[in-house]
């Protein structure tokens, strides 16, 4: 424990003497103070003291606390936590692993009572420790501008706490490995980052081909409705035509489908960043009651598109483009837990195995 505890104090000193960990916890600073500057009354909205009269965004129309609420929701939760606060501390912490390894720490470090992969585990936690702790601080900040200027005190915000580390830890994995390996700090970062680009592609990718996918079952189920109706009409009917467009359904439902397990399968293995990052925003809402806020924050165009049939966002001609999204949707909140968090879990710890053993053999 006190091999621990001094390594913990060894990353406190060598964050805090870099301008990176300063600069990533200023701009967190920065980023709340704008948020405290932003205020609603009753003919608009003000930001740092300037009245911007904007229809439908007053007091009269949201109280002061969904109006707070709306604005962590929009760039708080989904913008600054999501995505921003993982960059900055990848950047501040990138190059504990390089210097640890290319400089004369590590031989100071494994003169104590410590194994080396003790030692490498506990620099991992370290990092992580004190990334939570700048959520921590934005988080209470945020908590306390919502609360005096919104009145609306909700503890729910600190469930970014752990969903936000949790997302940093499946990155700093990968980049504690790679600066290992590499011994470079920016090799490191960019290597990671590319990593990120990597999997919000595959994520992405996976997305559109899965919704495709499930438009094909719901444009299959929408014409065997249309069949059914029109032969209790007529008996006799000629649905020649219905079942030519249902078979091209079902042809194209297969090659979706092939092409999806595919991209499934990988994703499968991989840490899910953007999934994660879901989780972060659905329980924040749920925890902070934020519900109102992320309902106002959708776009009304869609629900207005989502009533036509024909021609909707995944080529389908029979089936509404409600009945899609809500296909789709249900498809994305229905992936379990474990799936989500459990495997990437276990790659982070294959990752983390992997850095222990090459750290473990190196020659320092």
């Amino acid at each position: 424990m006190r091999a621990f505890t001094a390594i913990l104090i060894d990353i406190y000193r060598e964050l805090s003497s870099k301008r990176l960990f300063w600069l990533s916890l200023g701009l967190s600073t920065v980023v709340v103070a704008a948020f405290a500057m932003v205020g609603i009354n009753e003919k608009g909205m003000t930001i740092f003291g300037i009245l911007l009269e904007i229809p439908f965004v007053n007091s009269t129309v949201l109280e002061p606390g969904e109006f707070y609420k709306l604005v962590f929701y929009a760039l708080g939760v989904r913008f600054w936590l999501a995505w921003l606060a993982c960059l900055l501390a990848l950047v501040a912490s990138a190059g504990l692993f390089p210097e640890l390894v290319s400089s004369g720490t590590v031989e100071t470090l494994l003169s104590k009572p410590i194994l080396r992969y003790q030692l490498y585990l506990s620099k991992f936690v370290g990092g992580l420790l004190f990334t939570a702790l700048q959520i921590t601080m934005f988080c209470l900040a945020s908590f306390v501008v919502i609360g005096v200027r919104g009145d609306a005190w909700e503890p729910g915000v600190f469930l970014a706490i752990p969903l936000v580390t949790l997302l940093y830890s499946y990155l700093f994995a990968i980049s504690a490995l790679i600066g290992t390996v590499t011994r470079s700090g920016i090799a490191a970062l960019l290597l990671t980052v590319l990593i990120w680009g990597f999997l919000f592609s595959l994520n992405l990718s996976e997305m559109l081909v899965n919704s495709f996918r499930i438009a094909q079952i719901e444009e299959i189920a929408a014409i065997d409705r249309l069949v059914a109706t029109q032969r209790e009409k007529d008996v006799a009917v000629d649905t020649s035509d219905l079942t030519l467009e249902r078979e091209e359904a079902v042809s194209t439902l297969a090659t979706l489908s092939k092409a999806h397990q595919i991209l499934f399968i990988t994703k499968s293995i991989l840490p899910k960043t953007e999934e994660t990052a879901q989780l972060l925003q659905r329980w924040t809402v749920h925890a902070a009651n934020l519900e109102a806020a992320a309902a106002d924050d959708e776009d009304e165009t869609q629900s207005k598109r989502s009533r036509r049939r024909g021609d909707g966002n995944f080529g389908t001609t029979r089936a509404r483009e409600r009945d899609v999204t809500a296909a789709i949707e249900r498809d994305q909140h229905g992936r379990s837990l474990w799936w989500v968090v459990g495997t990437s879990l276990a790659f982070e710890a294959a990752v983390l195995a992997w850095g222990c053993r090459v750290f473990s053999r190196r020659d320092f």
